[in-house]
């Protein structure tokens, strides 16, 4: 198969093998069995830049460049990219993975330990092609033993891998690296149910810019993000109101995150809230040695009944809140209301909240309970340290009676206001 191009002079070839090795062994039988020829290095083949439309397979060819792809290529059917192959863009270059009217564009690019699938620029330098952009929904979407290299475009604004609107696509085993920019982006309605195992490394922006309900689906230190340029997890969801929505959806309620090794960065208000279709509540489960940090004035709302906020953190791996510019430097977490008996915050350091206040309130805090009215809110704190803040430690706003607030070993060090300030 690697060299199908030279079909007949391989059949030559191995009939005057055969006659040459029947005359040695009649010679000498202790030879033994001959070596596996290397693979031949082959010229190669640059690829049409037509859309595609009809099913593509491309096939490992030999040693070196298999393919060269000298265009941004739309593909809106399948294209199947056999274990082995390399394949390098030119600049501007690099693969559209599209749905356009009754065509479905699909990549299955299934490698294996020993023959990753590499996709790499003509020039072996970061922003040397553009990007793989995934915008299919096609249920065979994969990367797997893949390699992704020295993308992102020449001004560096190109994530060498996207997923956006309703694509979806199976990332596993697979290295993204040395990429101009961010090695991937995934938007609000994109699904990566499958991510496992990866390494994002020595890119020039963030390893990854997430939108906020698509965290669940990462895998915590499974996969590694090093030598990135900015070496965090960047949650932005690209709303122009920077909201980033925590509610139901595919895989239920319930939205987990890990601790990915690396710091979590936010740059949006992150509302756990009921779903506006189904009206099930929201679910933020946040676990044990997450290092989350936010930007000016952005924190963690929870902003109707039910919605279940869980901060589990563990002595040895506490959960870390902390702002990007220290003291005073983010909002804070607000609980409007809710009765669920799950909420609970645990082994958990909150620092630098208290920039500005929530809705209604009058003082800034790090944790805030309550709304405008009255409010009914279950609640467990055990073990929280709060520090650091521009205002008051809690802040409880207008607490209906039939609340439970349970706080057990709480500490409060270095903030401005009061430990525990109440408003009426």
């Amino acid at each position: 198969m690697k060299n199908f191009q030279f079909k007949m002079q391989t059949l030559l070839y191995m009939s005057i093998t055969c006659i040459v090795l029947i005359s040695c062994s009649s010679d000498d039988d202790s030879l033994g069995p001959i070596a596996d020829e290397p693979d031949p290095t082959v010229e190669p083949l640059v690829l049409d830049c037509s859309i595609i439309t009809e099913a593509m397979v491309l096939e490992d060819r030999g040693s070196g460049i298999d393919y060269i792809w000298p265009c941004e290529v739309k593909v809106r059917a399948p294209l199947t990219i056999e274990p082995g192959v390399t394949i390098a863009f030119e600049q501007g270059g690099g693969l559209i993975i599209d749905d356009y009217d009754t065509r479905t564009g699909a990549l299955i690019a299934n490698g294996t330990t020993s023959k990753p699938i590499v996709f790499t620029g003509t020039n072996q330098t970061p922003g040397a092609w553009n990007r793989i952009y995934m915008d299919s929904g096609d249920i065979n979407n994969i990367l797997n033993h893949c390699i992704i290299e020295f993308a992102g475009g020449t001004n560096g604004s190109l994530p060498a891998l996207s997923n956006v609107n309703g694509s979806k696509v199976e990332v596993k085993n697979t290295i993204i690296r040395k990429n101009k920019g961010d090695g991937v982006f995934v938007t609000t309605s994109a699904n990566i149910d499958g991510w496992q195992a990866n390494m994002i490394i020595e890119n020039q922006g963030f390893p990854m810019q997430i939108a906020a309900r698509k965290v669940k689906f990462l895998d915590g230190e499974q996969t590694t993000y090093a030598d990135n340029g900015n070496n965090q997890i960047y949650v932005n969801s690209g709303s122009i109101y920077n909201r980033g929505y925590i509610e139901d959806e595919v895989d239920g309620p319930v939205h987990t995150w890990l601790n990915p090794g690396i710091p979590i960065f936010i740059e949006e208000n992150i509302y756990v809230r009921q779903d506006r279709v189904n009206e099930r509540p929201g679910h933020l489960k946040i676990m044990d040695g997450c290092n989350i940090i936010f930007a000016e004035d952005y924190g963690i709302q929870m902003i109707h009944n039910n919605t279940v906020l869980e901060v589990l953190g563990t002595q040895e791996n506490p959960v870390n809140f902390s702002g990007l510019n220290g003291q005073g430097s983010w909002k804070g977490i607000n609980i409007t209301q809710s009765v669920s008996s799950l909420n609970k915050i645990e082994n958990t350091i909150i620092s630098d909240a208290g920039q500005s206040h929530w809705n209604w309130f009058n003082q800034n805090g790090g944790l805030s309970l309550g709304d405008q009215t009255s409010q009914s809110i279950t609640l467990t704190l055990n073990n929280v340290q709060i520090s650091n803040s521009g205002g008051c430690g809690i802040v409880e706003r207008k607490i209906a009676a039939n609340s439970s607030l349970n706080y057990t070993n709480l500490t409060f060090t270095n903030n401005i206001g009061n430990d525990i300030c109440e408003e009426l």
